[in-house]
């Protein structure tokens, strides 16, 4: 269940980053992350059809090289906080310093860039884990060129490591085809990972569906609503995605072959899903929220009504006592030797009567 006091997914650090970019001209590149305690990694793997070659980087070092003729190259790039590696691979690759900024920059929304003059394609996307039971987000970069493609993230760990054993077992079409499908690759491991974040908001309203009608005096208003924060975030940062997987598959642009236009259209599809998963989400939620409201008002009403039947027994109870607690001179049964004892039974037959009426029309 969602931690009911925490904040918003990355409000705070969106705020601080605007901050470090204020003042600054456009291009230069600035971390606005706050994962600097990430440890470098740089993996570098080289394919084609018939063989591949990896490599590990745990520091700096003037390890970019041209990649041997007719392979793929993917380089691989975890700790942005380090903002020498990415002067390097600027460097080396000749990327735009806007491209090295908004690599840097990350709390940024899913977009895509096309530099003809260099031949670079830039895309970033966001994904989504969990981290204490809390949704997490880290930018994810990834540039197109001719016979390679960089990716760049702020944290280890990534969805991307079963595309590594497809490339070093040669499963698959990735050792067939070209830097373009790799790129398609990377996007669709981000996009199938969306699954496996909503699997879990999934679960999470089950179990709050299942609370509010066993526990129907339970307010889960608190967790619905952090849960709804969650999915707006979600939505605002996953669907803008759509109109780059358009971008790349517009005939204009070079880099993307025909034949994987085709896997993008059914990327495209993936994406549709998602956020048409969210939404339908969203509107279960809105029905949880009535649900509950439902089931807190019908608690109270039962409390209500039992005050009220409670009181309803007290009232001609507590008009006897009154009448007879009244001392006035000549009032009928006062000297009567059985009188306390009369006043009692006529009580007690008064509330039997009663309990048996608000038995009999089903109000107790």
């Amino acid at each position: 269940m969602n931690n009911p006091n925490k904040k918003p997914i990355s409000a705070k650090l969106e705020k601080t980053a605007r901050r470090r970019k204020t003042g600054l001209s456009p291009g230069t590149p600035v971390y606005t992350g706050n994962k600097r305690d990430t440890e470098i990694g740089v993996t570098i793997i080289n394919y084609n059809e018939a063989t591949f070659t990896e490599e590990n980087y745990t520091k700096t070092g003037n390890y970019f090289k041209e990649p041997p003729k007719n392979f793929i190259s993917w380089i691989n790039i975890n700790g942005l906080h380090n903002e020498k590696i990415i002067a390097e691979v600027g460097t080396f690759y000749k990327l735009h310093n806007l491209i090295q900024e908004d690599i840097l920059n990350v709390f940024q929304l899913p977009k895509v860039d096309e530099y003809t003059e260099d031949d670079i394609i830039y895309v970033t996307l966001n994904e989504f884990y969990f981290e204490n039971d809390q949704l997490q987000r880290d930018q994810i970069s990834l540039i197109l060129g001719d016979g390679f493609v960089l990716s760049f993230q702020e944290d280890e760990g990534d969805y991307f490591e079963i595309l590594r054993d497809r490339i070093r077992t040669g499963k698959g079409r990735v050792r067939k085809k070209g830097s373009d499908y790799l790129l398609y690759l990377l996007i669709d491991a981000i996009v199938d990972s969306y699954f496996l974040v909503l699997d879990h908001y999934s679960a999470e309203l089950d179990k709050i569906e299942n609370d509010i009608f066993i526990k129907k005096n339970n307010n889960h208003l608190t967790a619905i609503h952090h849960i709804s924060k969650d999915f707006i975030y979600l939505r605002r940062s996953i669907a803008p995605l759509r109109e780059v997987v358009i971008k790349l598959m517009k005939e204009d642009i070079i880099l993307i072959e025909p034949d994987s236009k085709h896997f993008l259209r059914d990327l495209q599809d993936h994406i549709n899903q998602v956020i048409n998963q969210i939404d339908t989400d969203r509107e279960y939620l809105a029905d949880l929220v009535q649900t509950n409201m439902a089931n807190m008002n019908s608690h109270m009403n039962e409390i209500i009504k039992v005050l009220t039947l409670i009181s309803a027994i007290f009232i001609p109870l507590t008009f006897l006592v009154g009448v007879y607690g009244m001392n006035f001179e000549n009032l009928p049964e006062l000297t009567w030797r059985y009188g306390y004892a009369g006043v009692w039974a006529v009580m007690i037959l008064i509330t039997i009567i009663q309990f048996i009426i608000y038995k009999k029309k089903k109000w107790l």
